[in-house]
């Protein structure tokens, strides 16, 4: 796995943001953006946001107006293209992280449509975020159902376990400590131990 600045992103004072970071593009690899902006304007959260973070650098420019007019008169905020500083940020006040990479995609048939590792996935995680992602590709190797996230197949139930999440704090705190425990296993020290084991 490739190496993840894990103890660089710590989580800060949580706020009620659901994030979600990917690039804005449809070139090679959709990450739904639209889609999440869908779930959360149905799921019907008060005093909540969604913010979505990423690059815009390549082929983004109308997806992006697409995004933001779907957006409009709720609580969502477009994040283009965020340093590294504040996309730590974004990560430690977070409390969930959602993701849709590779949703409406064929696995079998395109892989490469699919999210491949999830370093955005691994670097909330480090910041205790709660992962519910879309049940596909280089997740599937990270997340443990109900252990440290969740995995979705309908935008329905990535609702349905949102709102689990938020129902009970028990749950939540179980989750966000194994999130953070398990982004352990991608870090920079673990890349370097490994690497050199090998050679």
């Amino acid at each position: 796995y490739p190496p993840v600045a894990t103890n660089s992103i710590k989580p800060i004072r949580k706020e009620n943001v659901i994030l979600f970071v990917g690039r804005f593009s449809n070139l090679m690899q959709s990450k739904n953006q639209n889609e999440l902006v869908k779930a959360f304007k149905k799921i019907g959260l008060i005093d909540w946001k969604l913010i979505l973070a990423g690059g815009v650098e390549v082929g983004a420019d109308k997806f992006i107006m697409n995004l933001e007019k779907l957006s409009q008169n709720f609580p969502i905020e477009i994040v283009k293209s965020p340093s590294f500083k504040e996309l730590k940020d974004l990560y430690g006040k977070a409390k969930i992280f959602w993701s849709a990479s590779g949703y409406g995609v064929n696995e079998a048939k395109v892989p490469q449509k699919v999210e491949h590792f999830g370093i955005s996935l691994i670097e909330a995680m480090a910041a205790k975020c709660i992962p519910i992602v879309y049940n596909a590709g280089g997740y599937k190797e990270i997340i443990s159902e109900n252990i440290n996230g969740f995995f979705w197949n309908t935008t329905s139930e990535l609702i349905k376990k949102t709102n689990l999440v938020l129902g009970s704090s028990s749950l939540a705190t179980k989750i966000s400590i194994s999130a953070k425990n398990e982004s352990q296993n991608y870090s920079d020290e673990k890349f370097k131990k490994e690497f050199l084991a090998l050679i």
